[in-house]
């Protein structure tokens, strides 16, 4: 009978989170902390993970990298071996080119709330493609990933099958309007790239700062930041917001913007997702005609942390037809 007590009581709870069918007004987060996580060699210099979190609460509200401005110097070059902690793989793009890979974990206890698992962090010395005149210039991938390490390691693109499985796009929602498949994108341990068409970094000539998505076999991967190196030199002061989608594919918080920014004193670089906003799962078009509303990242949320009240959580319409059962329930 206690179980039976307990279960309801935990089912009121859940269904009281989901009741929260408003957008709250996002209260800025005044007193935080920044919890570093793994740090790798990097040309000169070097590159670590952060997340900046609440100092009452642990709620995330920016996630990111710092490369140090040393690290601009002495990069791997297309015919040397992979640095320390790093790995060396071709390019699956036409071109003869190869890109270094720093995989680098975040905070583990800090970054559970967010939608993020790890960073993929890849220097490109002489860019890559597919498009002529763009891509082809020495940059930096920032892949803050979504999918776990290992599922990630299995990516590849050996043959037609990995091809095919490659560019099963995500349901539409994952993906903001605006953006599209990018073809010719489809690279080994990270997935297929989907940017903005309209964008005019795309300009011949014209790229160095743009945003993109990637998935693989219908899934989100990554959100990513593609930096030139040239960019980085001039010092910025950047941010932006970032295009959202309709829907997100697990609940967490994710960012609206990203930062690229020199810090004078450090002199590092900054390179992060912002104004992280909590997000309930949806899948949708589903064939089951129900929504899972509630997944174990946001029940740990509400359960692990005490976030029944979070600040800003997006609801499927799907799911308000539960409302009335919480108000029967709460009685």
């Amino acid at each position: 009978m206690k179980k039976i007590k307990y279960f309801i009581n935990v089912l009121a709870v859940l269904l009281l989170v989901v009741s929260s069918c408003l957008w709250y007004p996002q209260t800025a987060i005044a007193d935080t902390k920044t919890i570093v996580g793994e740090q790798k060699s990097i040309g000169n210099g070097s590159v670590r993970t952060w997340i900046k979190v609440d100092e009452k609460t642990g709620i995330p509200d920016s996630i990111g990298v710092t490369l140090t401005e040393a690290a601009l110097e002495g990069l791997p070059q297309e015919k040397d071996p992979a640095q320390k902690g790093s790995i060396k793989l071709k390019l699956i793009d036409g071109s003869p080119y190869h890109t270094y890979e720093y995989e680098l974990m975040f905070p583990p206890k800090e970054v559970d709330r967010t939608a993020f698992t790890h960073m993929g962090f890849n220097w490109n010395p002489e860019g890559h493609g597919p498009l002529p005149n763009v891509f082809f210039r020495p940059h930096f991938d920032v892949h803050f990933y979504m999918a776990t390490p290992d599922y990630r390691h299995q990516v590849k693109n050996e043959d037609l099958l990995d091809l095919k499985i490659l560019n099963i796009e995500p349901p539409k929602e994952f993906i903001p309007v605006s953006y599209e498949r990018a073809p010719n994108t489809s690279e080994p341990r990270m997935g297929t790239h989907y940017a903005d068409m309209k964008s005019e970094q795309l300009q011949p000539g014209k790229f160095t700062n743009i945003f993109l998505f990637g998935g693989h076999d219908g899934n989100i991967l990554f959100w990513e930041p593609m930096i030139t190196r040239d960019y980085l030199t001039t010092k910025p002061n950047f941010h932006a917001e970032i295009p959202q989608p309709a829907a997100y594919p697990v609940s967490g918080y994710y960012p609206t913007a990203y930062t690229v920014v020199y810090d004078q004193e450090r002199k590092e670089f900054d390179i992060s997702l912002d104004n992280l906003t909590l997000r309930t799962a949806s899948y949708p078009g589903n064939v089951y005609g129900v929504q899972s509303c509630l997944d174990s990242r946001m029940v740990n949320i509400i359960f692990k942390y005490r976030e029944e009240k979070p600040e800003h959580v997006q609801i499927p319409k799907e799911c308000q037809d539960l409302v009335p059962i919480i108000q029967q329930a709460l009685k």
